[in-house]
């Protein structure tokens, strides 16, 4: 599954690439995100930022983009050392993808498939018994992990300089360790078109 999401992400950054080659428009956008990493930690919220490059006309463009996000929870597994105690799961995320669009950018709204290939630099910390100090946050792991990713979105234009967008992701990591399970995202922003 990790290695068909891989060759599919760089086929089509490849046909991006070459569809919108001669003539290039800049995209600059915000978004928040919702991240449900999986059963062993709390759903996470978070702000993000991209940059889009291609031809409004085109079916294809580049997305460039950046993502922070973070929660706070208390533990609720089943090992009785670390029942009620804080634990906080963050995560900071780069990727290039590439976003196809099944209709035309003409038309008011847009659905359209994404897919791509990023870095995240993930840590989890969680409170520790430390000797004279007492209970103390510390950090149980901080990685860097590569992804894949693919997801379905809908664009919504406001304006002829104004869209706003809805997607969700599957997120998978390569060698990830069995420290971190594969991840949804969920995203809701806005861009603006130079």
């Amino acid at each position: 599954m990790r290695n068909l999401i891989s060759i599919i992400a760089i086929l089509l950054i490849i046909a991006g690439t070459a569809a919108a080659a001669d003539y290039w428009h800049l995209s600059l956008g915000i978004r928040g995100s919702l991240v449900f990493p999986g059963e062993r930690y709390s759903n996470a919220v978070g702000i993000g930022a991209m940059a889009s490059f291609g031809d409004p006309d085109s079916k294809f463009s580049t997305q460039l983009e950046f993502d922070n996000w973070k929660t706070t929870y208390d533990y609720k597994g089943s090992d009785p050392q670390f029942i009620g105690r804080e634990f906080r799961y963050s995560g900071l995320g780069f990727g290039a993808f590439e976003k196809y669009r099944f209709f035309n950018q003409s038309s008011r709204y847009s659905p359209y498939a994404i897919c791509g290939l990023g870095a995240y630099f993930l840590e989890l910390k969680r409170e520790e018994i430390v000797e004279i100090v007492g209970v103390q946050l510390m950090s149980k792991y901080i990685h860097s992990l590569f992804s894949g990713s693919a997801g379905l979105g809908v664009e919504a234009n406001l304006s002829a300089r104004i869209t706003t967008f809805i997607e969700g992701r599957y997120v998978t990591f390569f060698k990830n360790n069995n420290e971190d399970s594969d991840l949804i995202q969920t995203y809701v922003g806005a861009k603006y078109h130079f």
